[in-house]
């Protein structure tokens, strides 16, 4: 990608991302009561200093340390492994023209999903993550 072209492609991204701090974080807490994100699990991870709230009825999957960095999934408990129903933190070569990708805090939070409920649920992970 020449730099033109990735000074114009983060250009878009920081809009984005600014697009979604003013308007994505209140529709995030819209989804059902706000008691039923407060009762949301929450995931910490002390070694890469953050933490996010998830629903009960998903799981993370840590996947460890790759080149890139560190990486998670975060998928409905006995979700389909063939399914892009997931949100992942920090994934290895996402495309973004497949999904959606927000960076939150220096992390990559990204979703191939086009499931309403999948993307109430990223927008809700990204708004709660935090760093230590």
């Amino acid at each position: 990608m020449n730099s033109r072209l990735r000074t114009h492609v983060n250009g878009l991204i920081l809009i984005y991302f600014l697009a979604f701090i003013v308007c994505g974080s209140a529709a995030a807490r819209n989804i059902g009561d706000d008691a039923d994100i407060a009762n949301w699990q929450s995931y910490s991870n002390a070694e890469n200093k953050f933490s996010f709230k998830y629903p009960k009825d998903w799981e993370v999957i840590d996947e460890g340390f790759y080149k890139t960095g560190f990486g998670l999934t975060i998928q409905k408990i006995s979700g389909s492994e063939d399914s892009d129903n997931w949100i992942r933190i920090n994934p290895p070569q996402f495309q973004e023209e497949d999904g959606k990708c927000v960076e939150v805090n220096k992390q990559l939070i990204c979703t191939y999903s086009h499931d309403a409920d999948v993307l109430d649920i990223f927008k809700s992970v990204a708004a709660s993550f935090k760093l230590k």
